[in-house]
């Protein structure tokens, strides 16, 4: 993208800094925001060929009321549920609060990507977001009702899927049905196309206390222009991207995901040209352009204006951060811009985070004792180099504890995070055995490892054996029934994890399987067959496939798979690094 292309800065915002103090509910807000200040252009979709749509409030209003009016026509009732399945845009934004207009509660799913081509696997999908959600309703483009039209009756749940063809303005509506602060307002789903669902059911008082901690936790201004291509499904585009700028009165700018992984330097000249001082993405985001974006396509770029570059959703990897700064530093980019986060949807999202204005925090430490005793030592020598992922917001405390005990361990001592917060989920949906499993004493179990160091928290490993490509994350046991449906592949002798990938930034899939193939040629096949299959039902590439004969795998006494044990057996394959 040019600059030629003649953006320009959106007008100064007229909402006030304190204005979410008083806020009560999500609908309660936005129609306040639009009785103030309905002329205010609160957000702007940009697309890779530069056209924009541009929205004032009054405008966002009027489609949101569309949307609302469709949902009531077509039946739902105050606490019905409903999922959207839509690529970022107005449609998705007005009718997540047209929903909550008709006093439904939505849930986002991701909508189609070319990542899986087979629709029967996308189908299945939705449909069991739509049954854990027990929705009424499903509401998609063009593309999705063809999709999902084509769905085995009852297989949907007895979700209606709706068009957003028939959201129409100027329909008739009820009154806005008056919102329980302690309601749940939404259900936030994990962003990856795999594993069973697990709905996240945050209230409206949790959401908006947590933007009240965000905005003053990083000193927030309604000045400040966000500029962001993170999906809305996902729980840093729907409130780090969309709900905490809307709310806390700053200009928005999106931008569909697609065109930025098509175009990556579209975000760049979109925070130049538009004064982006606010972003969000992962790490790999970064990455991706510290390595894809050529001289030609950035001359002229001005990054000065960009103050808090949020880093989070996967580990944030201390190469990434300093390739970004040096190839981005000639065109303004500060490197105290970098703020890493750390953070999950029970507690809607980040909850730490680096101060702002302050250059990025690595510990370098010794990887044997970390291995071995689980304790961060540090090291002048060649070890592991971990980004301090901030400090606790404020209302949010922040405790490392021993696995087994839940005892409180001491500074360097890498344990569970546990965390207490005024913003915590009300539980996931239809699974109260596990909420009470994460849930105790009113702290919750993120299930994550690291550490602290003085106030600054250090994330060391991933939640069980979740893999986290691009931000998303994947359930390794999908990935392996997918590979244990290859014929010459041991029946449950399969196992999935991730690999960081330092060069790209993110995590790439590695596998370890057992067969009892010998012949080279067969071997090959073999091969061929298994990553076929994984790209056509899960969406993703095996990047480390290794193929072992039986008994290459570690199984616990139960029987069940040991993924880390395994992969630790094959350094040569994927590297000993621990938690990686």
């Amino acid at each position: 993208m040019a600059p030629a292309l003649g953006i320009e800065a959106p007008a100064p915002s007229p909402v006030p800094s304190d204005f979410l103090d008083a806020c009560t509910t999500l609908p309660g807000a936005i129609e306040e925001l639009v009785e103030r200040f309905p002329d205010y252009e609160c957000l702007i979709v940009l697309g890779r060929d530069g056209n924009e749509d541009r929205t004032t409030l009054a405008k966002f209003w009027e489609r949101a009321k569309a949307a609302q009016a469709l949902f009531e026509d077509r039946g739902l009732e105050p606490g019905d549920h409903a999922v959207l399945v839509l690529p970022t845009g107005g449609e998705l934004v007005s009718a997540y609060f047209g929903v909550m207009l008709a006093g439904g509660v939505p849930a986002l799913s991701a909508a189609p990507s070319n990542r899986i081509s087979d629709h029967a696997v996308y189908r299945a999908f939705v449909a069991k977001v739509l049954g854990n959600a027990g929705a009424r309703f499903v509401l998609g483009d063009d593309e999705v009702v063809e999709i999902l039209s084509a769905t085995p009756t009852g297989a949907l749940g007895g979700a209606s899927v709706l068009s957003t063809r028939d959201m129409r303005a100027g329909g008739a509506v009820r009154a806005t049905v008056a919102a329980d602060p302690d309601a749940v307002a939404t259900i936030q789903y994990s962003s990856g196309t795999t594993g069973d669902p697990k709905g996240v059911m945050l209230s409206h008082r949790a959401m908006l206390n947590y933007m009240r901690l965000l905005r003053d936790g990083v000193g927030l201004r309604s000045e400040d222009v966000n500029v962001n291509w993170a999906p809305l499904y996902h729980d840093m585009g729907l409130f780090g991207a969309f709900l905490l700028p809307l709310l806390c009165g700053c200009p928005t700018v999106l931008i569909p995901t697609m065109d930025f992984l098509r175009d990556p330097a579209l975000w760049l000249w979109a925070l130049d040209g538009y004064g982006g001082a606010v972003s969000w993405a992962s790490n790999f985001a970064y990455s991706l352009c510290a390595q894809r974006i050529e001289d030609h396509e950035i001359e002229g770029l001005d990054l000065s204006k960009w103050r808090i570059a949020f880093n989070a959703s996967e580990p944030v990897l201390a190469p990434t951060v300093e390739a970004f700064a040096r190839r981005f530093g000639p065109y303004g980019y500060r490197p105290e811009a970098m703020t890493a986060a750390w953070g999950l949807a029970e507690t809607v999202m980040v909850c730490s985070a680096h101060p702002v204005d302050e250059e990025p925090r690595v510990d370098c430490i010794d990887r044997g004792r970390l291995a071995a005793e689980s304790i961060a030592v540090p090291t002048s020598s060649e070890g592991v180099s971990l980004v301090a992922t901030g400090q606790a917001l404020p209302n949010v405390e922040i405790e490392i504890r021993e696995v087994a005990t839940r005892a409180g361990l001491p500074d360097r001592h890498v344990g569970e995070i546990w965390l207490r917060s005024n913003c915590l989920f009300e539980g996931y949906k239809n699974d109260p055995e596990l909420t009470a499993q994460v849930c105790v004493d009113g702290w919750l179990d993120s299930g994550d490892r690291g550490y602290l160091v003085g106030d600054d928290l250090f994330f060391v490993a991933r939640e069980k054996d979740l893999i986290v490509i691009g931000g998303e994350k994947y359930a390794p046991h999908d990935v392996e029934m997918a590979i244990n449906r290859v014929e010459g592949v041991r029946e449950g002798c399969a196992v999935a994890f991730g690999v960081a990938n330092p060069e790209s930034g993110t995590e790439e899939l590695g596998a370890v399987v057992e067969t009892r193939v010998e012949a080279a040629d067969a071997l090959a096949d073999l091969r061929r067959s298994v990553r076929s299959e994984v790209a056509r039902t899960i969406g993703l590439g095996i990047r480390r496939l290794h193929l072992v004969p039986p008994g290459g795998i570690d199984k616990t006494t139960s029987g069940k798979l040991a993924r880390r044990s395994t992969r630790a057996r094959y350094p040569e394959v994927f590297g000993g690094e621990y938690g990686s």
